[in-house]
């Protein structure tokens, strides 16, 4: 879990590594007994969120394991399938924020390469790799 801005929500939000996401999307397919399997590997007590009606509950074992990874209590199920680190691009360099995809041809937030996009332009990671190299 990694902490990132998130685009939709407007602040930091809890975003899922690719492993947790794969643990998310297990949910879904298996039910609450991947949830349990998973909060018992943790030595975590598990006491499920009482949610009202047949979505709700389809979306319980989602929601579940995103409390699980993250410690947020969402009610979204939505909201869970766009907290994905992989969807986000890597921070801008003057503002730090995350581009909001992988291929982002500027930043959103402050601008950073808008001055060079031209129809044709490569996103800001293959034409200033130098930029968002780390350490």
């Amino acid at each position: 879990m990694k902490m990132l801005w998130c685009w939709r929500c407007r602040q930091e939000m809890p975003m899922l590594e690719a492993d947790e996401f794969a643990l998310v999307h297990q949910a879904l397919m298996k039910g609450m007994v991947v949830v349990e399997s998973e909060a018992r590997q943790r030595g975590r007590v598990l006491n499920p969120m009482q949610l009202d009606g047949l979505i709700d509950r389809h979306h319980q074992p989602v929601l579940e394991m995103y409390r699980l990874l993250t410690g947020l209590v969402e009610t979204n199920p939505n909201a869970v399938w766009h907290h994905v680190v992989d969807q986000y691009g890597p921070p801008c360099p003057q503002c730090h924020k995350p581009l909001r995809t992988p291929k982002a041809r500027f930043c959103v937030a402050c601008g950073f390469g808008k001055e060079d996009v031209t129809p044709d332009s490569l996103p800001l990671l293959q034409r200033w790799p130098e930029l968002f190299r780390s350490g």
